[in-house]
């Protein structure tokens, strides 16, 4: 069984032919309760995935989502996974990737990791996304928060699939340029090249002393 089949496995009971994925620690400030209220807006052949524990003290939120998905109804359109070893075969099987952070991130790993995937993204506007996401070219940006804004994407991403295609493109396109392993590798590369002359220098002026 391929990888991609696996993930597929684990969501077969959620019947939506649309899925959402949401992928980070459980945590108010990481705005898994932002992407439940916008749910509720969207129609409901569209459903969610949240893969990640909670962490660090977070259980009464985590506990507070799972009461919350019961009070809206949205049970039939929704799953929490929790902590998974590869999250790469769950976002493939995923038809948008959703980044609600409700604070700025200093860059947000998930967001490129979606891209790389060939995954159209909507991120929360602030932060390290800002530099990350075009809006409307390589994804999506919605105000940190507005559960209104992200439902609207969403359905949008939902209702436009040859434009969100080319979106999910583009997006795939520049995350390739900019964030691969190669790139980073050669980046890291000229880093050290260039900070080696001032290393010699140094340990010069050390050994004379």
């Amino acid at each position: 069984m391929s990888q991609l089949q696996a993930a597929r496995r684990q969501i077969t009971d959620l019947a939506c032919p649309f899925w959402v994925g949401h992928f980070s620690r459980l945590s108010h400030w990481k705005g898994q309760h932002v992407l439940l209220e916008a749910l509720v807006r969207c129609p409901p052949e569209i459903g969610a995935i949240f893969v990640g524990d909670a962490l660090f003290g977070e259980d009464a939120y985590a506990q507070g989502l799972q009461e919350r998905v019961q009070a809206l109804g949205i049970c039939d359109r929704v799953r929490f996974l929790g902590f998974q070893p590869n999250v790469l075969p769950l976002m493939r099987v995923c038809n948008l990737i959703a980044h609600t952070a409700t604070a700025p991130e200093p860059f947000g790993r998930v967001i490129v990791e979606g891209m790389l995937c060939g995954r159209p993204v909507v991120a929360s506007a602030a932060g390290g996304a800002l530099e990350i996401v075009q809006h409307e070219r390589t994804g999506w940006l919605t105000p940190p928060g507005d559960a209104a804004a992200l439902a609207k994407t969403i359905i949008t991403s939902y209702q436009e699939p040859a434009i969100t295609a080319i979106v999910a493109r583009q997006g795939q396109l520049v995350a390739q340029e900019r964030f691969s392993l190669e790139v980073i590798n050669a980046q890291i590369g000229r880093v050290l090249v260039e900070a080696a002359p001032a290393k010699t220098i140094i340990s010069q002026l050390v050994a004379v002393r």
